[in-house]
């Protein structure tokens, strides 16, 4: 559950805070202070470019909820640290590349510098040396395009991971909001303009999550299969029962 900042007071601060801001106006701390699910660290999230939103601690992919009043079933966190291993996979590749293309330029450096004192007679390098170079040169090379290639890769695990971890979130908030589900009820629970919450009922319906009419197609959270929510039963037989009596031409036996 979010834990904002008591009686409209930043976290960080003190100062007073707008009701549902996101961030201190003062010192710009966020005040979206949640348990992060890669280091545990009860810490804000701050908007990110390619992230959408990082722990302000570890930098981890985040999801955070503008509301204290819904519940998150976790169902978010195993895409939330695939996404997070992906981010450090890449990092660590980028890494030894970097490290390896220094190695290289190194390599090639020895190489022309050799090559020129022999040029002038200062030394006789030998085709030992200029074939050991090349060996030693065409591996680092091959090296610097496998580890940018992995990077690449594990760039594109990002997205997808991302996009599962948000559908997962904005589906628990779906199954709690009373009535039919819109664009204004999502942006208000998630941190999004309505465009985008847009596009995330389209991807709840394309997961037959919600129907076109907003409402939702499977049991809220807390309902199981032995103990269903009897107020969503109860509110789809009277929305059933009143479709049935709008019908022309319909009329009901009385028992």
């Amino acid at each position: 559950m979010t834990a904002g900042s008591a009686e409209g007071r930043c976290v960080a601060c003190g100062v007073g805070v707008p009701a549902g801001a996101a961030v201190c106006p003062r010192c710009g701390t966020s005040q979206r202070m949640e348990a992060c699910p890669h280091c545990g660290a009860t810490a804000g999230a701050t908007r990110d470019a390619e992230f959408r939103f990082r722990c302000d601690v570890c930098g981890g992919p985040r999801v955070p909820l503008d509301t204290k009043k819904m519940r998150r079933s976790g169902k978010e966190v195993t895409a939330l640290k695939r996404a997070e291993l992906a981010r450090k996979g890449r990092a660590k590749n980028r890494a030894a590349a970097v490290f390896t293309g220094v190695a290289l330029a190194g390599t090639i450096g020895i190489l022309a510098i050799y090559g020129l004192l022999g040029v002038i007679g200062v030394v006789n390098p030998g085709l030992g040396f200029f074939l050991a170079s090349l060996l030693t040169a065409g591996p680092l090379a091959a090296l610097i395009a496998w580890f940018l290639a992995r990077s690449r890769e594990q760039a594109k695990e990002i997205v997808p991971a991302l996009d599962e971890a948000w559908l997962s979130v904005a589906a628990d908030v779906a199954a709690q909001i009373k009535g039919p589900v819109t664009a204004r009820a999502l942006t208000e629970a998630l941190p999004i303009e309505e465009p985008q919450a847009e596009e995330m009922l389209a991807l709840l319906e394309a997961h037959e999550i919600i129907r076109n009419d907003g409402s939702l197609t499977r049991m809220r959270i807390g309902a199981s299969p032995d103990k269903p929510d009897l107020a969503a039963v109860e509110a789809e037989a009277e929305a059933e029962a009143e479709a049935e009596a709008r019908a022309p031409g319909v009329t009901r036996e009385k028992v």
